[in-house]
C-alpha cells in the first residue's frame, strides 16, 4: 500500500516536471517568435535621416515655442498658419495629416517632439473621438511613408505598435519589399523643398473648389463624416480616448499647452443628426473637459456652408481658410498667446536645415574615377554614374540639373597620379542668364573663386586634391540673393527656385606625356589654390565682368578666351608654357572689342596681341602673335 502511495507521489512530481518543462518551453519559445516579429517590423521600416513628409520636418526641426496644429487634413486646408504666426507675432505649424492615422501614434509624435512653451491646438475629426481600429492604409504606409510615427515611438512603443499589426500586412511588406521604391540617395529633400516654398508652415488651401471628391456627392454630409443613420445611432466613446487624454494630462504637466477645438465642416446637411449633434458631441466635450482642457469655439464656429466646400465636407476653399483662421486667432489672443515680435522665417530655416539633413543622410560612396579628357554630359545616362548629386540639386531633366539655391554638394573621384595642371572643367549655365560667381570648396578650402555661365566654364585646378576617394565638392554663389522660382517670377507655373544648371564635367590636363604625375595628397593636406595672373587685362573669369551691349552686329567676330586664359594657354601654346600660367601678361593691341563675360571679340577678321611669357618658356623672337 505504501509502495503503491509512493509511485503515485512521483508520478504526480514526474508529471509536474513534464508541465514546467513544457510551460517554460512554450513561454519561451512564444517570446522568440514575439520578438522575431517585432524585428521584422522593424527590419522593414525604412531609416532616413530626411523626414518622409514636409509636415514632420517641420515638427522635428523647426525652433520653438510654437503653436502646432494636429489633426487630420481638415486642419491642412482650413488652417493658415502663416496669417496665425503673422498676428500672433509666434510661430505658428500646420502638421496635420490625415484622418486615418492612428490617434495613440500622433499622441506619441507631440510627446517626442513638442517642447516646454509650445501650444499645441486638436481640431480632431469626429472619427478620431470612436475609431480604434488601424486603418489599413495606415498599417500598409507604417513601413515607407509613415515611417516616423514608428520611428518617433520609444522602444516599448514600437514593440507595442509592433505585435499590434495584423500578421497578413507584415507578411505582405516582408515579401513586397524588394520591389518597393527605394529611398533617394541624391538630394533626399527635394520634394520637401518644394513644400517649403509652396506651403512653408504647413498650411494649403485652393482658391477654388474642385468638386465633390470619390462618394462625395452621393452622400449626405452628416453620411460622409460618421456613417449612415442607422450607425450614427450607435456612435459613443472609444475605449482609447480615456488614455489618450491621460498622456496628454502629462505632456501638459512638461509645459506643453494643450487645447481642443473643433473640426471645419463645410456643405449642406452638415450636424443635423441628433443623434450625434447632441448625444455623441455632448459625451465627447465631458471627458475633454473632465480631463482638465477645453474647448476653443463651439461645432456651429466650425461649420461652413456650401459655397466654401472644396472636394469634401473635411475641405474648405481659401476664403473658408481665412474666415476660420480669423476665428481662431481670436481664440488664441483670449487664451493669452499673442506676443510682441515676429516669428521664424520657415521658408529661409528650411531652405538652409534641409541642405544640412540631406548631408547627413549622405553614405559613403564608391565612384567610378573620373576618365581624363573625357566630357561627363548629364544628359547621357551611362555616364551619370561617375558624379553624385548629394545635396541641394532638383532631379535629373534633359540636359542637366539644377541647382536649387545658394549652396549644393556633388561627389566625384579623381583617378590615381593625374598629371600636373589638371583641372575640373564644370559647364553649364545660370538661371539669370549672366555670369555668376561661384565659389569651390573641398574640405573646408577654397579651391577656387571664378564666374560661371554659359560660354563660361568654371575651371577648378585638381592636382593638389586627395585621389582614388569621392571627393566632396561644394559650389557657393556668396553674390547671389534669395533664390526665385519661375513662378515667382511670373513665368510658368513651376514652383521651384533654381540657380546654376550642371550640365556637364571634364577632367582637363595637359598631355600626360609631357609631365610628371601629380603628388598624391591625404584629405588633411589639401591647399587652397589661388590663381594670380598679371594681366594688363584680366582674363581670369574671376575677373570678368557683366556682359556689356555694345550695339554692333557679330558678323565677322571671333570670339578669342571663350574658356579662359588656361584653355587658351593649352590650345594655342607650347605644354611648358601652360605650367607657368602664374606669371605671364597679355596685351590687347589692334582688332578687339572691349572685354566681356564670355572672352573678347575681334572685330574684323585680323587683330594681335602681345603675350609675355616667363623666362623658362621657350622664347619667341617678338612676342608678337598675330590672328586671323
Amino acid at each position: 500500500m505504501t509502495h503503491t502511495s509512493q509511485n503515485t507521489e512521483f508520478a504526480i512530481k514526474d508529471w509536474a516536471k513534464h508541465l514546467s518543462t513544457f510551460m517554460a518551453c512554450l513561454v519561451g519559445t512564444t517570446a522568440i517568435c514575439l520578438s522575431a516579429y517585432t524585428l521584422t517590423v522593424d527590419s522593414l521600416v525604412q531609416d532616413s535621416k530626411v523626414p518622409s513628409t514636409y509636415k514632420w520636418f517641420l515638427l522635428k526641426e523647426v525652433p520653438g515655442p510654437r503653436i502646432i496644429f494636429e489633426s487630420g487634413s481638415n486642419s491642412h486646408h482650413a488652417i493658415n498658419t502663416d496669417l496665425i504666426g503673422e498676428r500672433l507675432g509666434m510661430t505658428a505649424i500646420n502638421i496635420a495629416d490625415n484622418g486615418g492615422y492612428a490617434l495613440e501614434d500622433k499622441i506619441t509624435r507631440l510627446e517626442t517632439y513638442t517642447r516646454a512653451g509650445d501650444v499645441v491646438v486638436l481640431p480632431l475629426e469626429w472619427t478620431f473621438y470612436h475609431r480604434e481600429k488601424l486603418t489599413d492604409n495606415y498599417v500598409e504606409t507604417l513601413f515607407t511613408d509613415n515611417r516616423d510615427y514608428y520611428q518617433s515611438m520609444p522602444m516599448m512603443s514600437r514593440v507595442k505598435r509592433a505585435l499590434s499589426l495584423p500578421p497578413e500586412k507584415v507578411v505582405k511588406a516582408f515579401l513586397t519589399k524588394k520591389d518597393r521604391p527605394e529611398l533617394e540617395t541624391e538630394s533626399p529633400a527635394k520634394d520637401l523643398f518644394v513644400s517649403a516654398l509652396t506651403q512653408s508652415s504647413g498650411h494649403q488651401s485652393r482658391v477654388n473648389s474642385i468638386g465633390p471628391g470619390l462618394g462625395v456627392a452621393e452622400q449626405s454630409c452628416d453620411d460622409y463624416v460618421l456613417g449612415n443613420a442607422s450607425q450614427r445611432k450607435h456612435l459613443t466613446l472609444g475605449s482609447n480616448i480615456e488614455p489618450a487624454l491621460k498622456r496628454l494630462q502629462n505632456l501638459q504637466k512638461q509645459g506643453v499647452n494643450i487645447h481642443f477645438s473643433w473640426p471645419v465642416l463645410a456643405g449642406d446637411g452638415c450636424m443635423n443628426d441628433p443623434a450625434y449633434v447632441k448625444g455623441f458631441r455632448t459625451e465627447i466635450e465631458q471627458a475633454v473637459n473632465q480631463a482638465g482642457f477645453s474647448f476653443l469655439g463651439t461645432p456651429s464656429q466650425s461649420l461652413y456652408g456650401q459655397d466654401l466646400q472644396d472636394d469634401s465636407p473635411y475641405h474648405v476653399i481659401s476664403k473658408g481658410a481665412n474666415a476660420h483662421t480669423e476665428k481662431m486667432i481670436a481664440f488664441l489672443k483670449a487664451q493669452g498667446y499673442a506676443k510682441i515680435g515676429a516669428p521664424l522665417d520657415i521658408k529661409t530655416f528650411a531652405r538652409h536645415r534641409l541642405l544640412e539633413l540631406e548631408l547627413a543622410q549622405a553614405a559613403t560612396v564608391k565612384l567610378p574615377e573620373l576618365p581624363i579628357r573625357q566630357r561627363i554630359s548629364l544628359d547621357d545616362e551611362s555616364l551619370r554614374n561617375y558624379v553624385e548629386f548629394t545635396a541641394g540639386w532638383w532631379a535629373f531633366e534633359p540636359y542637366g540639373r539644377w541647382m536649387r539655391d545658394n549652396r549644393a554638394i556633388f561627389r566625384v573621384t579623381l583617378p590615381a597620379d593625374i598629371p600636373q595642371n589638371s583641372a575640373l572643367e564644370i559647364r553649364g549655365a545660370t538661371k539669370s542668364g549672366r555670369p555668376e560667381r561661384v565659389n569651390v570648396t573641398v574640405n573646408g578650402q577654397l579651391i577656387k573663386s571664378g564666374m560661371f555661365g554659359e560660354g563660361a566654364p568654371l575651371l577648378v585646378p585638381v592636382t593638389n586634391l586627395p585621389q582614388g576617394e569621392a571627393l566632396s565638392i561644394f559650389l557657393t554663389l556668396p553674390d547671389a540673393g534669395v533664390p526665385q522660382s519661375p513662378l515667382d517670377k511670373g513665368e510658368n507655373q513651376d514652383a521651384r527656385s533654381m540657380t546654376l544648371h550642371l550640365q556637364s564635367l571634364e577632367l582637363t590636363s595637359p598631355d600626360a606625356n609631357d609631365l610628371q604625375p601629380a603628388k598624391m595628397v591625404s584629405k588633411t593636406s589639401v591647399q587652397p589654390i589661388v590663381e594670380t595672373p598679371t594681366l594688363s587685362q584680366p582674363l581670369t573669369q574671376a575677373a570678368f565682368n557683366e556682359p556689356k551691349n555694345i550695339g554692333m552686329p557679330l558678323n565677322n567676330m571671333t570670339p578669342l578666351f571663350a574658356g579662359g586664359p588656361q584653355s587658351f594657354l593649352q590650345n594655342c601654346l607650347p605644354v611648358d608654357s601652360v605650367a607657368a600660367v602664374s606669371a605671364w601678361q597679355v596685351d590687347f593691341l589692334k582688332g578687339w572689342w572691349p572685354q566681356e563675360a564670355a572672352g573678347r571679340w575681334m572685330n574684323g577678321p585680323q587683330a594681335s596681341l602681345k603675350i609675355a611669357l616667363p623666362q623658362k618658356t621657350a622664347p619667341n623672337n617678338s612676342g608678337r602673335y598675330s590672328l586671323k
